[in-house]
């Protein structure tokens, strides 16, 4: 294993907890911060030539800058593509009642079967997130699991769920 990177080291070293600070302002949950930070210091260890930068602390925080707006770029097309996912499985309201009703029992039933296949703590990180509205923290203090474990059981369940559902319309 290749010992840690001296330039990178100083930087968390000195700015590390500023940085982190800086991050968990502008996102969401504690966990994010850390990641988005995480990340930052991925990208500087792979930069060639570290010697050409000459203000680090500004160089770590434009890297960082760059991640947040990629981080909700990718959080507004996530809630874009689920918006519209949901307003193509709603029925129209001007069909018959009747059919409006055996169609939504239909949408539940393929619903329920879909989230059976996720692993139990999978399904209960959807349900309470989508449903009830939890935050990362509030899911992983009940399910004595971290906030970015969380994050991970949603994002592969909305993937498996919106795969198994895409073709329900």
């Amino acid at each position: 294993m290749k010992p840690a990177d001296p330039f990178v080291a100083r930087l968390v070293a000195e700015h590390g907890e500023d940085l982190l600070r800086f991050l968990a302002r502008r996102v969401r949950c504690a966990a994010d911060a850390r990641d988005l930070a995480q990340e930052a210091y991925v990208r500087l260890l792979r930069l060639e030539r570290k010697d050409l930068i000459r203000d680090p602390q500004a160089y770590v925080y434009r890297v960082a800058a760059n991640l947040l707006h990629e981080f909700e770029l990718r959080r507004r097309a996530d809630a874009a593509g689920m918006r519209q996912w949901t307003e193509e499985q709603a029925i129209d309201d001007t069909s018959p009642s009747a059919d409006r009703a055996a169609d939504a029992m239909l949408i539940g039933a393929k619903l329920r079967e879909v989230l059976d296949e996720l692993t139990p703590k999978c399904r209960a990180v959807l349900v309470l997130h989508r449903r009830d509205g939890m935050t990362y923290e509030e899911i992983g203090e009940l399910l004595e699991i971290s906030p970015s474990m969380v994050k991970k059981y949603l994002a592969i369940g909305l993937r498996h769920c919106c795969g198994r559902l895409r073709d329900l319309k």
